[in-house]
């Protein structure tokens, strides 16, 4: 538990040492999911235009009925149902690997890939923290008994290049985690297009053009 402890507190103090101010302004709640058609080609969504398109040929849609409207209107919102789908599962994956997996039910992938990621940064933060100068080691600091004051003063003793090895291998894993997060979220989306595509995950409208809505069933 110590031992646990004052990795923890070197770890800290790095990121102390290191910090700047996180830019703010940027979207990371669902506004990627607003441009999530254009990144993944929205395949439902165009097929199914496609689709309606040849079917109608070049009959106006305001020469439809309401009754001959609604079951085009609801393939479309069906097709547009499976892209969200789609996209929504491959940035649950981008986010945190094997979590789009588990979402299609395969259990065995989303382990995997969620090993995998984890084992990543188990080695990053390992590889950190022993290419750190050694007398910032717990081995040779009490992290816990000492003053913040002489702790600040053996890290503000070292230059910048003393730090060069434990960053590279920061910037090391982080571009390691990001290959592992694209694979997965690649996976995630060949994995939920085949089960929209073999019938596992259905879809169904309970709209008409007057009510917007969707019904989804597992």
């Amino acid at each position: 538990m110590k031992r646990f402890l004052a990795i923890a507190v070197v770890l800290g103090a790095s990121t102390l040492a290191f910090a700047q101010s996180v830019p703010r302004g940027a979207d990371f709640g669902w506004g990627p999911m607003r441009w999530a058609g254009g990144l993944f080609g929205a395949p439902y969504a165009k097929a199914e235009a496609a689709a309606i398109k040849s079917e109608l040929g070049s009959k106006p849609l305001g020469e439809l009925s309401l009754d001959q409207l609604t079951p085009y209107w609801n393939r479309m919102e069906v097709a547009v149902e499976k892209d969200r789908y789609l996209a929504s599962t491959t940035f649950m994956s981008l986010g945190m690997p094997g979590a789009g997996q588990f979402r299609n039910g395969d259990a065995l992938a989303g382990a995997g890939f969620l090993g995998l990621h984890l084992g990543v940064i188990a080695g990053t933060l390992t590889g950190f923290y022993f290419l750190l100068p050694a007398d910032l080691r717990f081995d040779r600091m009490d992290y816990l008994h000492n003053s913040m004051a002489s702790i600040g003063d053996t890290w503000r003793s070292h230059s910048i290049a003393d730090f060069l090895p434990s960053v590279g291998i920061m910037v090391a894993g982080a571009l390691v985690d990001a290959g592992v997060r694209v694979w997965s979220a690649r996976s995630a989306y060949e994995g939920a297009k085949s089960a929209i595509d073999t019938g596992k995950v259905h879809f169904e409208p309970i709209a008409t053009p007057a009510f917007l809505g969707m019904g989804l069933r597992f």
